[in-house]
């Protein structure tokens, strides 16, 4: 007769939270941040705009689709250095290529209604472009990538930028962010800066030099980036739903605006009756 022994259970696995000290505080955004320079970005509004601020004031809240942003760049020119600075407020000096893409997401509170932010990490190398280019498609924002002591990989994003463009029919959010400001002299900095701002005025783009290594400017440049992205989703929205008499599906915010129009025609019915 056969024996068998009962195997013993394994104990239940313990995990430690981990302090990867992101300061999630930057994620609640209340006022629209400023850009880096008012005269290098075509998007000039100073706070967001009356429509976004009446629906984010709404009784009903509302929930946008998370924003799809796509960084696009040269290999090596720090597009993962940049994205791990702002979500994981870590910095690795051994660099290691992106294979076919990454992929995180940072959930705002912009106007204290949540709002989700979609970062697409893609690969620089050749041998990766089809895959990363699958990965184009329906993006909000476009980041063009460049190495701020490698001139070429500037020349090289209006390349990128326009096969970024060619999958992608609607309009997007342009930026241009140069990497690893900390390497450069201040003389360095001037000359690639100038020509830096000639190609963010030539591709409609608003520009960012940033350092990952020292975190100079990324939180601001990412808290910029989703505070226009969701002001420009709830305005993209708005002209949507604004003239729908039924509400489409299960949105919350057309619920809003439908209620809102019947409450404004029935005060205007009142105001127009007669009393005998």
């Amino acid at each position: 007769m056969s024996i068998f022994r009962k195997n013993k259970r394994p104990k239940p696995t313990s995990y430690e939270v981990l302090n990867n000290n992101v300061d999630y505080g930057t994620r609640r955004i209340e006022q629209l941040p400023r850009p880096y320079s008012c005269q290098v970005t075509p998007y000039r509004e100073l706070e967001f705009s009356e429509r976004t601020k009446r629906a984010a004031q709404a009784v009903v809240p509302f929930l946008l689709p998370a924003c799809k942003a796509i960084l696009i760049g040269d290999v090596s020119v720090g597009k993962t250095s940049l994205v791990n600075r702002f979500c994981h407020e870590s910095f690795d000096g051994d660099y290691t290529a992106t294979l076919g893409l990454d992929f995180e997401v940072e959930r705002f509170q912009i106007l204290s209604q949540a709002y989700s932010l979609q970062i697409w990490d893609t690969a620089g190398h050749e041998r990766f472009k089809c895959i990363a280019q699958s990965y184009y498609r329906n993006a909000s924002v476009v980041v063009v990538a460049f190495d701020m002591t490698r001139p070429e990989t500037l020349l090289n994003g209006k390349r990128w930028l326009d096969e970024a463009l060619r999958l992608n029919t609607a309009p997007v959010l342009k930026f241009l962010v140069g990497t690893k400001k900390d390497l450069l002299s201040d003389q360095a900095l001037c000359d690639i800066e100038l020509e830096a701002i000639k190609m963010a005025y030539d591709i409609n783009a608003e520009y960012w030099p940033v350092s990952a290594r020292t975190g100079e400017n990324v939180t601001k440049f990412f808290r910029r980036l989703a505070a226009l992205a969701f002001d420009y989703g709830v305005q993209r929205a708005m002209e949507t739903n604004a003239s729908l008499l039924q509400p489409n599906g299960n949105s919350l915010l057309n619920l809003y605006f439908l209620r809102k129009e019947k409450k404004e025609k029935k005060f205007l019915k009142c105001l127009n009756c007669t009393i005998n």
